[in-house]
């Protein structure tokens, strides 16, 4: 077989690996991205509908027909839409308030398994406003629609009007683009490797030094010389190649500029957090914040205020990453600043809610946990805008934090004129409040379970007798034990105050 023939072979097989791993590549990596923006989508989609109702609410405080007709005017790709279903304790339970055909259907029965679920899941989790949750099920015989399709849903609460509002879609069409880019990736292929093997064929001669020169480059590379470059201004193949080449060395030249960039962001937000635990009479304190990335959107601090008093953050930003991290690095600010201004919690709430809101982008949110301790009074003031509720471990037993029952809860940055109302209580020696970030009970294992709220709970009562530093670490172990080799997606943050 002569060399020419041999080249034509190995050109054939590196041209049908180069574009099958590429595109391969290329299209699992674009599937990531248009699952994440599908349910981004619903998420968007299914807010601006609860949006609508919060305004319509604080405007004329009962549901309106203009109201109804702009909700069932949003739409979701192709044949997706915005339900409404009545959540009300009688005998309209389940009835649609709002859909583009079934207006006064009661879905609250065994036909309806999927829409019965999350009415129970609703009143399982307290009928609290804003609570949301996806939501994946088959169109079912009884129903409307391509029946047997995937479906994919997200759902908010708004318990004003007992109103469950619900954002559908089929997966096929949410989808549809991934499947779009496959099919092109498979069209490209053949075109592709025709076209290289005839130009290899007429231009095998004219390409071998190139070639050669490229290959030597590329070693230059591999041994970590990302300073060079290939001189060849041909518009041939070749000389694409050599651009593409040339690129890719530019892109690693970046990556390693951007990696740079991450670790003084890591060390920039480690800086953020406290150092060391502040020194109260009275009280004991262990936490910890593990970001998923080099850098992520949790955060917690301690802040000494006048008359020896504590102040507690604990907060989570909305998204991962560096845009996390710069939200982050700016609420915590924000709250340094107006714990120096503000008596009351829910007072510097409503500041920094007014601060965020102006300066965030539409889609960021921070929900935060605020509260003042005072050791001559073992009393907790505190303000929860949508962070998860701390758990108080008494005697034994573990129960949630009183809520507010006449103040907004909505995280910060969504709603500016949102108020924010304080609670207090008192603590008693032996107490211990565990305060954390929705990450930890939204960790998966491998069927994708959350650990949940209930499981948190009995890891706090059998770990109870631990120093809070120790403590911390326990319930951590208990999370990762559970997740076994599932990652875990979001940032947790735990922080621990025992009364002495």
């Amino acid at each position: 077989m002569s060399l020419r023939l041999k080249l034509i072979l190995v050109s054939i097989l590196l041209i049908v690996t180069t574009v099958s791993v590429s595109g391969f590549l290329a299209y699992n990596e674009s599937k990531d991205k248009i699952k994440t923006l599908a349910r981004e989508l619903l998420v968007s989609k299914t807010e601006q509908a609860f949006a609508l109702c919060d305004r319509h609410y604080k405007n004329s405080l009962e549901p309106s027909e203009e109201l109804k007709k702009e909700i069932a005017a949003l739409r979701i790709a192709e044949n997706g839409y915005i339900a409404v279903i009545s959540n009300e304790e009688n005998s309209q339970k389940g009835m649609l308030v709002v859909h583009p055909t079934d207006v006064g259907k009661i879905l609250y029965n065994d036909q309806f398994p999927h829409i019965k679920a999350i009415l129970d899941e609703i009143d399982a989790n307290g009928d609290v406003t804003g609570y949301s949750n996806f939501t994946y099920y088959r169109q079912g015989t009884v129903a409307k629609g391509r029946q047997g399709e995937s479906k994919i849903g997200y759902f908010m609460y708004f318990a004003p009007w007992h109103w469950v509002i619900l954002a559908t879609g089929y997966e096929s069409d949410v989808f549809s683009s991934r499947d779009q880019l496959r099919s092109s990736l498979f069209e490209l292929v053949p075109p592709v490797v025709i076209f290289g093997v005839l130009v290899i064929y007429l231009m095998i001669r004219h390409f071998f030094k190139p070639i050669q020169r490229l290959t030597e480059s590329t070693k230059e590379v591999a041994k970590g010389n990302w300073d060079i470059s290939i001189d060849y201004t041909s518009n041939d193949e070749i000389g694409i190649l050599a651009h593409s080449f040339n690129e890719m060395v530019r892109s690693l030249r970046e990556n390693a500029h951007i990696w740079h960039e991450f670790e003084v962001a890591h060390d920039m937000q480690a800086q953020m957090l406290p150092d060391k635990y502040p020194d109260v009479d009275g009280i004991s304190l262990g936490a910890t914040s593990i970001p998923t990335r080099e850098v992520g959107g949790d955060f917690y601090d301690f802040l000494r205020l006048k008359k020896e008093r504590l102040g507690i953050v604990v907060g989570d930003v909305s998204g991962h990453g560096v845009s996390a991290a710069m939200v982050m690095t700016a609420a915590m600010s924000a709250v340094r600043f107006a714990a120096e201004e503000k008596q009351d919690t829910c007072d510097l709430m409503n500041m920094v809610n007014a601060r965020l809101n102006k300066d965030m982008q539409s889609h960021m949110f921070v929900a935060l946990f605020y509260g003042i301790f005072d050791p001559k009074t073992r009393k907790l003031s505190y303000t929860n805008a949508g962070q998860t509720m701390p758990y108080i471990l008494r005697n034994g037993q573990t129960k949630f934090l009183p809520q507010a029952q006449t103040g907004d809860r909505f995280p910060l940055g969504i709603v500016r004129d949102a108020t924010y109302e304080q609670m207090s209580i008192e603590l008693q020696v032996g107490d211990k409040l565990v305060f954390y970030t929705d990450g930890l009970v939204d960790a998966m294992n491998g069927t994708e379970e959350t650990y949940g709220f209930d499981r948190l709970s009995e890891s706090i009562r059998h770990n109870g007798a631990e120093e809070p530093d120790a403590m911390v670490e326990k319930l951590m172990a208990g999370m990762r034990n559970y997740s076994g080799k599932s990652s875990v997606h979001d940032d947790v943050t735990v922080v621990i105050l025992q009364v002495k």
